[in-house]
């Protein structure tokens, strides 16, 4: 995958870097000492967005474009990627997923539903977010089942996931579908293997869903989002989707 490649890449170049900058001065906030340290290292396609507090002392979460949080000492010294756990009596309690639910969701929730294509059921009990490839064998068996995900209750609102990348066939594909006047029957047309006319408006949301899969682990397709910000990966029958949702919810 090439963000999985990426975020390897950018945390060796991290690894390398951290620790090796001069000492801030001493009248800087530690948030302010550790952005300006983590700035001076990193390449400049990578932009840091914040460095946030956390319930973990002696630690600050740090967030990149395109890129899930990572964790960072206090003193800007060390970097930590990975899932933190909490250690209760009741045992381990995941923190970092805890987190990147409350993440996706807030993401998710501020989206435009007009940058959506969405499939509504007359009433939907469950509401979910599917990042999807025309391209993908997976994508197109999920959305050949598509009046089966409504018949169960299930609101299918589809983000453009182009596995390929930005500017390949498969995004001039999806994005001409997006463009498109009825873009629900263009999407169902490429899911089918046919083709539409290319239409490459000024306007799609295709990199602005594609930068949002990335920032939020999306690593293949479909790649289903619930409501509460948590991620399903993969293709699953719709009772066993719903069977999930219903657990979850």
């Amino acid at each position: 995958m090439q963000n999985k490649s990426k975020f390897h890449t950018f945390f060796i170049i991290l690894m390398l870097s951290v620790g090796c900058s001069a000492e801030t001065s001493e009248d800087l906030s530690e948030i302010q000492a550790v952005k300006n340290k983590l700035n001076e290292i990193l390449p400049e396609e990578i932009e840091l967005l914040s460095v946030q507090e956390t319930d973990m002392t002696g630690f600050f979460e740090v967030n990149f474009e395109g890129i899930e949080p990572l964790y960072v000492s206090s003193d800007g010294n060390y970097l930590v990627s990975g899932d933190i756990y909490l250690i209760t009596k009741d045992g381990l309690v995941n923190k970092s997923e805890a987190r990147r639910d409350y993440q996706r969701k807030t993401l998710i929730n501020n989206l435009d539903t007009k940058e959506l294509i969405t499939f509504e059921p007359e009433d939907y009990i469950h509401n979910i977010f599917v990042f999807t490839d025309v391209d993908c064998g997976y994508c197109r068996q999920f959305h050949n089942q598509i009046d089966s995900y409504l018949e169960l209750g299930i609101k299918v609102n589809y983000l453009a996931y182009p596995r390929a990348g930005i500017g390949s066939e498969s995004f001039k594909k999806i994005t001409s579908a997006w463009c498109s006047e009825d873009s629900n029957y263009s999407l169902t047309k490429l899911k089918q293997g046919k083709e539409i006319e290319t239409n490459l408006c000024a306007d799609n949301p295709v990199e602005k869903h594609f930068k949002l899969g990335n920032a939020i682990g999306v690593q293949g397709t479909p790649s289903i989002i619930t409501d509460e910000g948590k991620m399903i990966p993969g293709y699953l029958p719709p009772q066993d989707l719903l069977n999930i949702l219903t657990t979850k919810s």
